[in-house]
């Protein structure tokens, strides 16, 4: 056990830096850890590669459109819909702030795109210029040559098969540590709705909401594939905000 953390009497610094950063992450994603994030944070900070994230925590409002598409032929869907949400509310924002923090890490340590960004910007920017800004080519700051290098560079990081199995991966084991369990237990939290119905007389019946369990394993398989692709596009967005501010802090 000491060999892996040390080699010949010194301390494996690097090793261990990595795996407390591992039980960090698996603390705050699939304990709720905040504290563990917070610590996370300050390391991040400390190795400079952290400053300025900006998630947009859509992706549970997007995952609610695409269930009840899913569900569409299912009565008391939105209801479904809406519990189903409320139980892993908190899981997908912290899925999501993480996919972020990954993607954002990338960007700023991706030096060829930087350096292209910077390129770019001192057409349009001075150093006085960026001193004073406090965003880019970003958040609703775009011009059309930075959109076409966006375009380019984003391509050529969807290329990398790793960023892809990584997220897949980071998405997978997250569902299957924290959110299947909760799908598969989602009828335990539907309420029984009573129904109205004219075309049968103005009768009053219950209504036929409880998903049955090749329901609540489709549902499982939806969602993994949602996030999944959702995930692709957190990490892009955070990817682009990285090699921005990556840029600016050249001239801080």
């Amino acid at each position: 056990m000491e060999q892996s953390y040390i080699n010949n009497g010194q301390f494996n610094d690097n090793f261990c830096i990595k795996d407390v950063k591992r039980f960090l992450i698996e603390k705050f994603l699939y304990d709720n850890d905040t504290e563990s994030l917070n610590i996370l944070l300050n390391i991040y900070q400390v190795e400079g590669s952290v400053e300025n994230i900006c998630p947009t925590y859509l992706s549970l409002k997007h995952l609610k459109k695409d269930i009840m598409k899913f569900l569409k032929d299912k009565e008391g869907v939105e209801l479904i819909a809406n519990n189903l949400g409320r139980l892993i509310h908190d899981d997908v924002n912290r899925l999501e702030l993480y996919l972020y923090l990954e993607g954002y890490k990338a960007g700023i340590r991706s030096k060829k795109s930087v350096n292209l960004l910077e390129i770019l910007t001192f057409k349009y920017f001075d150093v006085e210029d960026l001193y004073r800004r406090r965003k880019l080519f970003n958040r609703g700051a775009m011009r059309p040559e930075a959109e076409n290098l966006k375009t380019v560079i984003l391509q050529d990081m969807n290329q990398d098969k790793r960023i892809k199995n990584h997220i897949y991966d980071v998405v997978f084991r997250f569902n299957l540590k924290v959110l299947k369990r909760k799908v598969y237990n989602l009828n335990l939290h539907l309420d029984n709705q009573m129904m109205f119905n004219l075309e049968e007389g103005g009768t009053i019946r219950e209504s036929k909401s409880k998903l049955t369990r090749r329901e609540l394993r489709g549902l499982d398989k939806k969602i993994l594939r949602f996030l999944f692709m959702d995930g692709v596009r957190i990490f892009e967005t955070a990817f682009w905000d990285g090699i921005n501010d990556q840029v600016m802090k050249r001239y801080r």
